[in-house]
Order: C-alpha cells, then structure tokens, then sequence
C-alpha cells in the first residue's frame, strides 16, 4: 500500500489535506506495482534515466483527483502533492493541458476511469491511473486557463555514480565501535 498525501487546492483557493491509501496502480491501462510509487521530488538515479510528464488519477470519497506526475524510466512513478478535485474541471476538461499538449489530446480522465471500472469521477477505491505523454521531462505541468492556475512539478534525478561532495567531503575524526580505551569526542 502506498499513503498518498495531496494538498487538494479548490477553485477557491481552500486547501484539504486528506489521507490517500493507493493499493492499486495503472499506467497508460497496464497494472503496475506500487514499489516504484513514491512522493520523493529527488531521486537518484542511473545517469541515462530520463522523465516522462504524466498525470494522476486517484480514487478520493466525493470525486477523484488529478495530480501532475512524472514517469521515470527506471519504473519509478513520483506523484505530486498538490491536486484538483476532477468536479472542478468538469466543464473545460478538454482545454486543461499537460505540458502544453490539451488533455482531449492525450486521453481524458473520464475514459481512463471508465476503462478502470469507475463512472464520472468515481473510481474504485484505493486505484490511482497514470496516463503519460510522449515527451521527455522531468517536470509535470498542468495548467488550467479557463481559472487561470497552474500545478507544477519537477523531479531531480541525481546520478548514482555522483558524488555532491566531492573532493570536500568531510574527513571522519574518530570512529565509534568496541574499544577499551577512551575516545576523544570532540563535539
């Protein structure tokens, strides 16, 4: 299971904050494990892994929420914290974009839940669907222009094989384990 924890932004500006369980994950319709699943905005990474903007789906009492999301190709899944309710949206779905690129273009929410067994923006619970675009970025934008608001997200992938402190890493002083001789602390 994987504890989701969005900040739900209204058209008002009101924030909620609830409690998610996610124990079921689809992207682009294929079930996915929920290992990969994370909220971590820095990761690291192989130094070849690269982004694919996304957004979110996921089952909520009252309605669904759509979140920005981005797709790494070493199979993580990260999920933004901030969300709209899809009630909200209802109206102007169609002209909300993904990085630019309109929803009615990469596929609608309504048809993803549809295809999850769901109807309107009800899902079963604990699902949460990812439908990706065919882009490269480690920065997920959904934009809404008819209320005029935004959710951005960006992932850093730091390499694995990187060391950020470099030639200043700190030296240790002393080590801490078995010894019958006092150790010096010099903190």
């Amino acid at each position: 299971m994987f504890l989701f924890k969005p900040h739900v932004i209204g058209p008002g500006g009101n924030i909620t904050t609830p409690d998610v369980i996610v124990d079921c994950l689809f992207t682009n319709g294929e079930r996915r494990s929920l290992g990969g699943l994370s909220q971590e905005c820095w990761l690291q990474a192989e130094c070849d892994a690269t982004g694919r903007p996304a957004y979110a789906i996921t089952a909520l009492g009252g309605g669904a929420l759509i979140s920005p999301a981005v797709m790494i190709s070493n199979g993580q899944t990260v999920v933004a914290r901030s969300a709209w309710r899809l009630a909200n949206l209802d109206s102007h779905i169609g002209e909300v974009t993904l990085n630019g690129t309109r929803l009615s273009n990469v596929g609608l929410p309504y048809k993803l839940i549809e295809e999850a067994g769901g109807k309107e923006d009800v899902l079963p619970r604990g699902y949460m669907l990812l439908r990706t675009v065919d882009a490269t970025s480690n920065t997920a934008v959904l934009s809404d222009p008819v209320l005029d608001r935004e959710l951005r997200y960006r992932v850093v992938l730091e390499p694995l094989d990187e060391d950020r402190w470099g030639d200043a890493r700190p030296k240790p002083r002393y080590s801490v384990g078995p010894t019958k001789k006092d150790v010096p602390h010099f903190i």
